[in-house]
């Protein structure tokens, strides 16, 4: 394992894996991005965003995806071997497969049909035709991971809060407004909040699952590799 760097954005943030060292512990990650001297990483235990200031005060150790998707006993991520620096194939691997919260959302969205993203503008405009194809398409994931990313700049919000807070910031509406409020009662957003917790439970008992079946696949794995 490569020994601590300062967390800054010279060290390649696109979809990289690593332990990142703060002062309140160590979290195995994935380095998203920085903007504005902030570094955006997911943690690989519960999917949650973690913002850290990229200013070298913290540290990052990198790992390779499959040893650390291994490590957290979820399955590595798929990559396009046609590109030349490995496209992932999906973005939000790590959330799929650690934030029951995330894919409550996604959940919620796809089966009540929920505008959320570009499709809520586009609700908004009369013009939605009520999927999230085309120019829509990773909407639902796309607001889900906004919805967690917001719950870790407003720790005190509840996720609730925050993603009545993304729905207004989608619709470029402000989230202070009396409209904001009608807007996700009409939307359906407001109601649909009732079966949030629900979902959030059962989703977890999944990962929960996966999680159990994927670390006995890499113990079979490991195991056979020992054999050979």
């Amino acid at each position: 394992m490569s020994s601590p760097v300062p967390y800054m954005w010279r060290i390649g943030v696109d979809n990289t894996f690593g332990y990142l060292h703060r002062r309140d512990g160590a979290y195995l990650v994935e380095s998203r991005r920085f903007l504005a001297g902030t570094g955006l990483a997911v943690s690989l235990t519960d999917g949650a965003a973690l913002l850290t200031a990229g200013d070298g005060t913290s540290r990052w150790q990198p790992v390779s995806a499959a040893r650390a998707c291994e490590l957290a006993e979820i399955p590595p991520p798929q990559v396009d071997g046609a590109a030349e620096t490995q496209r992932r194939l999906d973005p939000f691997h790590v959330e799929r497969h650690t934030s029951p919260l995330f894919l409550a959302i996604v959940e919620m969205a796809g089966s009540r049909l929920l505008p959320c993203g570009h499709a809520l503008r586009a609700w908004l405009a009369g013009q939605w035709d009520s999927t999230f194809d085309g120019p829509f398409l990773e909407a639902p994931e796309t607001f889900a991971a906004s919805v967690i990313e917001r719950i870790t700049e407003t720790p005190h919000g509840t996720p609730a809060t925050a993603l009545l807070e993304q729905v207004a910031c989608d619709s470029l509406l402000d989230p202070a407004t009396v409209a904001q409020r009608g807007l996700a009662q009409q939307t359906g957003w407001l109601h649909a909040l009732a079966e949030l917790p629900g979902l959030v439970s059962q989703f977890t008992q999944r990962l929960a699952r996966d999680r159990k079946a994927q670390h006995s696949a890499d113990r079979a794995g490991s195991d056979q590799m020992t054999l050979i």
